[in-house]
């Protein structure tokens, strides 16, 4: 479930990892490893060692599936993950990961957290260079696994609501002392997993409070731009009539700074630019249709023809009177 490696069986003492052994774990957990430099050779060197530490798999009861990696990256190499999760997490005690999900790059380091759903359309991939430490924690849901019943089927739910895929966030100080008192070595296995079991809960609690977080932020903001996609559609429909700021701050639902300053974010000019803008585009449309340069200029919100015609030779590099009928 992690883009390092491990065993089937818990291995807390240091050993060296192989490049047979990452084939092996791959075909297990549907990972694709690439090394880049052993690749150029001739003769794949599959007992070429790839990393040095320990890694630590196990499933707690509540359906959880953890691997605790403390290793030393001694071969660069690249990961494609190909299997399916509803809800995947890295956490780097130490060190820094580069993960690639759907082409955009996200940058893990030391004390924060990644979250993500995993699928065929979903797929992750990362690179590890040589030479660098990394203590990290990989926790993954299997799509049929025991979870569907009790309080992670509850996290989940609540989690897909939120509809924020992908996430990186701060770990808390004091969850990040916890599972790091939880990997000693005096400690028993069934310690371990109680502690890991409690600390893990925590942690995506954190998590979803976080996501709800960003979720509400996210909401906001569409909601703001509905907003201010209500004022942009009334100037570009009925650009004729006369329009004040205040006026049109309270369609937004905002103060009138506030509109001035969102409305040119979003739309890249002020907001009375913008009308300008639609009026000119309808005054010229009446100009094609045969309406006289005063007429045009009334139908479209100008009291005087002589402003209008300023607007438009400024707009449009000609005077309104060069428009001629179609034929």
């Amino acid at each position: 479930m992690n883009n390092t490696t491990g065993q089937n069986t818990a291995a807390r003492l240091a050993r060296t990892f192989s490049v047979s052994e990452f084939m092996d774990f791959g075909e297990r957990y549907g990972i694709d490893y690439r090394f880049p430099q052993l690749s150029q050779q001739l003769d794949f060197p599959h007992a070429s060692p790839v990393l040095q530490g320990k890694v630590e798999e196990m499933t707690l009861p509540c359906g959880m599936c953890v691997t605790h990696s403390d290793v030393q990256v001694l071969q660069p190499y690249e990961t494609t993950s190909r299997h399916s999760t509803p809800l995947y997490m890295l956490v780097v005690l130490e060190g820094c990961v580069t993960l690639t999900l759907n082409g955009q790059q996200h940058v893990v380091r030391s004390g924060m957290a990644f979250s993500s759903r995993l699928s065929e359309h979903q797929t992750m991939s990362a690179r590890h260079p040589a030479d660098c430490k990394l203590r990290t924690l990989s926790l993954g849901l299997y799509p049929d696994g025991a979870w569907r019943t009790g309080l992670l089927e509850s996290l989940m739910f609540e989690w897909e609501r939120c509809q924020t895929p992908t996430l990186i966030w701060q770990v808390p100080g004091f969850l990040l002392s916890g599972l790091q008192y939880a990997q000693q070595s005096t400690l028993s296995n069934v310690s371990r997993q109680l502690m890991l079991e409690g600390l893990i809960l925590q942690l995506f609690g954190h998590g979803l409070s976080v996501c709800q977080v960003e979720s509400s932020r996210r909401q906001a903001a569409s909601g703001e731009q509905q907003r201010l996609e209500i004022v942009r559609r009334l100037l570009e429909q009925t650009p004729e009539n006369d329009y004040t700021l205040s006026e049109l701050a309270q369609r937004a639902a905002m103060s009138p700074s506030s509109l001035r300053s969102k409305f040119r974010a979003a739309y890249g000019c002020s907001v009375f630019d913008y009308l300008r803008d639609c009026r000119l585009e309808r005054a010229r449309g009446y100009l094609l249709e045969g309406y006289s340069v005063q007429q045009a200029a009334w139908m479209s919100g100008y009291q005087h023809a002589t402003n209008f015609s300023t607007a438009f030779r400024r707009r449009y590099g000609f005077s309104p009177g060069d428009i001629l009928k179609p034929c």
